[in-house]
């Protein structure tokens, strides 16, 4: 039957794919039969996933854990019998509402299932005779579904591969789908030989892997789903199956079909490079004095969050304190702009610099623009039509030309971003998108794409990373949040940017808020193509603004810089590229082999004396345009550093 509908939905020009209610659904106590009747009542899933369990005295019962102590109660199932665990009253909230329900055995699950005419979803999960090593106990499981008539409707699920193969050979009138995340891609011919569907946790494949297995005449299922963003990116992937807690299937748009012929030309993943021009971190101990810092005791400077880039150094705005503080590859230099009273700090595409001027109000009202070149400000005053307190700001075109350009906001408690047009530094309106996929936060982000208000990417700091087109399509790089990369962590912060031909994306990765990040290759399926560890490990007691910025400066088509700040971490540049490194790229590197050490400080003092002759731009060490004994000591303190 399932496959039946995939097949009809296949054929048609739009579809949605099946849905499945886990563990019943978001309401009721979970694996309940209030929770299974509600799946289907109010939800409408078309199939209820649930766990079995053996009780001591030998019957199937429906409990995800081995223990009911999560749930309230205190028992283990597999040690007590099916009269105390109906004892038991099992107590859950939910969506801010309390639940209470009692144990539900594997016959009234399969009665709800055919009362409902929804299909089951059982998960082995081990218990005695049904694990790995002894599935004795399922011939009279797989009775009690064929005498219930759902034989040819019932998954068998579970990440146990020898039960697995025991289901396939046995009973092969019964679908298997095995249970797994990263490991599918080991497994593509284990899969194939017992007839397994996988069912893969969310941000762990692509298209390319459904496409594999559809041509080997599987079908992919995903766990779990639950945000429109996420239906869109699964389903546009062509997955047959979806389990969710409370995603409502009547409210999914269709999909288009998916022209599978066209899947599979992906390019290879780009080959690039990073070599580390300088960096400057907690991990080094070099940190310049008083770089910014969350804790007053470490650092004057506590609000500097955000960065803008100009003409090669950081900018960061203290609020607190109306400073503008600057760094570069000598540590914090003097500033050439005047501070503000706020947080937000961008650049727009001419290079316009341009700073919130308004604290952190919930009311945005004020920005002030340093045109490129110039130290006079401008003011600028506007409204938002959606209010509320945003610490970051972004900015696109030109604000100073007569076309125009654009500064975005996603405020806190908002669900859509707001563009505030700026035409020859004049405010010229606000338009707002329509309703995102994630609330806003007070550390939400939006990266401009091509300066078009219709085309941007987001970013909720807890609920990730999404792309708008003139309207949400989903998911834009995984919204699942982790600590080891290249997982994206809860810290706020990416960029896009070309090279080579190629598409990439950063975004932090690594340990949540310290500077790690990586660089994914979006033209090849997302592959990551680098991961660069973090700067220190302060953490959230460091780094205010929960976030790390970047910066691209392009060079060429091969070529270009990276800058990364994370507040209380660090800060560093990077050349970026493919084929072979610019010449004496790597600052020090007098003498050009790719090294800087003792012997740099010798070419630099022939340079001085005259006997040697190396490019005057590689040893300006400390870029005041002079060569002298400073640029010595300036090289001399970047070895020890």
């Amino acid at each position: 039957m399932i496959f039946a509908l995939l097949c009809m939905a296949e054929q048609a020009l739009a579809w949605k794919p099946i849905f499945v209610g886990h563990r019943g659904c978001y309401r009721g106590v979970e694996n309940t039969a209030e929770a299974f009747r509600l799946g289907v009542d109010e939800y409408g899933y078309t199939g209820l996933e649930c766990d079995v369990r053996v009780t001591k005295d030998g019957h199937f019962v429906i409990s995800h854990d081995e223990t009911t102590n999560r749930l309230g109660g205190n028992l283990t199932v597999a040690n007590a019998t099916l009269a105390e665990l109906q004892a038991e009253t099992y107590t859950q909230t939910r969506g801010g509402i309390t639940y209470t329900g009692t144990i539900c055995t594997m016959e009234e699950y399969l009665d709800i299932c055919v009362e409902k005419n929804a299909f089951p979803v059982i998960e082995l999960k081990w218990a005695t005779g049904l694990n790995n090593s002894d599935m004795s106990n399922f011939p009279r499981l797989a009775a009690l579904i064929t005498e219930k008539g759902l034989a040819d409707k019932v998954v068998i699920l579970t990440s146990m591969q020898k039960s697995v193969e025991y289901v396939s050979k046995n009973y092969p009138q019964f679908q298997c789908q095995w249970l797994c995340a990263a490991n599918w891609a080991s497994n593509e011919g284990w899969c194939r030989a017992f007839k397994a569907n996988p069912s893969i946790q969310a941000g762990y494949f692509d298209i390319e892997t459904v496409n594999t297995f559809r041509r080997y005449g599987l079908k992919v299922a995903v766990w779990t789903v639950d945000s429109e963003a996420n239906y869109k990116k699964y389903g546009n992937m062509g997955v047959y199956m979806m389990t969710c807690n409370y995603l409502r299937p009547e409210q999914m748009q269709e999909l288009d079909s998916i022209d599978w012929s066209n899947v599979g030309n992906t390019p290879d993943p780009l080959p690039l490079k990073c070599d580390t021009i300088y960096s400057f971190s907690q991990y080094k101990g070099n940190l310049p004095e008083n770089f910014p810092h969350r804790n007053a005791k470490n650092s004057a400077y506590n609000t500097a969050m955000q960065t803008a880039l100009v003409d090669g150094l950081l900018y960061t705005n203290d609020c607190k304190t109306h400073t503008m503080l600057a760094f570069g590859p000598h540590g914090q230099v003097d500033s050439k702009f005047n501070g503000t009273n706020g947080t937000g700090i961008c650049t727009d595409d001419a290079g316009n610099l341009i700073v919130r001027a308004d604290s952190m109000t919930t009311t945005p009202s004020r920005l002030v623009i340093y045109p490129k070149g110039s130290t006079t400000a401008t003011e600028v005053d506007f409204s938002l039509l959606h209010n509320g307190q945003t610490y970051f700001i972004s900015a696109s075109g030109d604000v100073m030309s007569q076309a125009g350009g654009y500064v975005y906001f996603l405020s806190k408690g908002q669900t859509r971003a707001n563009v505030v047009k700026i035409s020859a530094g004049t405010f010229a309106g606000t338009t707002a998108s329509e309703s995102l996929s994630a609330t806003g936060m007070n550390t939400s982000l939006i990266v401009p794409l091509n300066n078009d208000p219709n085309h941007f990417i987001y970013q909720v700091r807890t609920s990730g990373i999404y792309r708008y087109e003139q309207g949400d399509s989903g998911v834009y790089i995984t919204g699942n949040s982790g600590t080891y990369p290249p997982a994206r962590n809860t810290s706020v912060g990416s960029m896009q940017f070309s090279l080579a031909g190629h598409t990439l994306f950063v975004h932090p990765s690594s340990n949540n808020y310290n500077g790690g990040f990586t660089i994914k290759d979006l033209t090849s399926d997302q592959i990551d193509v680098l991961n660069v560890g973090d700067f220190g490990n302060g953490g959230l007691a460091s780094n205010l603004s929960t976030g790390s910025f970047y910066h691209i400066e392009p060079i060429d088509d091969n070529h270009c810089y990276l800058y990364a700040y994370t507040m209380g971490n660090g800060y560093a540049k990077y050349l970026l590229y493919v084929g072979e490194p610019l010449p004496s790229e790597l600052l020090g590197d007098v003498n050009a082999d790719g090294e800087v050490n003792v012997s740099d400080v010798t070419a630099l003092v022939n340079k001085i004396l005259g006997s040697a002759d190396f490019s005057d731009a590689d040893c300006d060490i400390n870029a005041d345009a002079e060569i002298n004994v400073t640029d010595v000591t300036a090289l001399v303190n970047l070895i020890l550093n």
